[in-house]
């Protein structure tokens, strides 16, 4: 989830199963500033997270140390820096990789300063900006 989506760990922990509309694949996220916002996740990740659907107020049920561990434990378990910002740092360079503006980045990611956003897209190299610029060249 926190690869499709870009969640913050504060903002995945505090999703609650009222905020989650399984059909539509869209969780309403309270952010920084006590913004509302509504993220998007994918199918196989919606298949994931019906599995784990519970009746429960706290969708994971996890506080925010338990899901910072459960992630160091799987970074040393695969030999992968695993914390919940890299998911977030992913998320946002393969955006930009992939062809998003950094103004729709800046919008998913919830950032309310451009500036912020540009450090993620810094991660793009210069392989990526060769194989974007080909289109042009045609």
């Amino acid at each position: 989830m926190l690869c499709e989506t870009g969640l913050r760990l504060s903002e995945l922990e505090s999703i609650k199963t009222q905020d989650i509309d399984f059909e539509a694949r869209t969780i309403k996220v309270w952010g920084k500033g006590s913004k509302q916002r509504v993220v998007s996740y994918g199918e196989v990740t919606g298949a994931l997270m019906r599995e784990y659907e519970h009746e429960s107020e706290h969708y994971l049920g996890m506080t925010y140390n338990a899901i910072k561990l459960m992630l160091h434990k799987l970074g040393k378990a695969t030999g992968i820096k695993c914390n919940p910002h890299a998911f977030r740092r992913m998320f946002a360079t393969e955006s930009v990789r992939n062809g998003m503006n950094l103004f729709h980045v800046q919008s998913l990611l919830r950032h309310s300063n451009l500036a912020m956003t540009r450090l993620y897209a810094e991660q793009v190299n210069s392989e990526d900006a060769v194989i974007a610029y080909k289109p042009i060249l045609r």
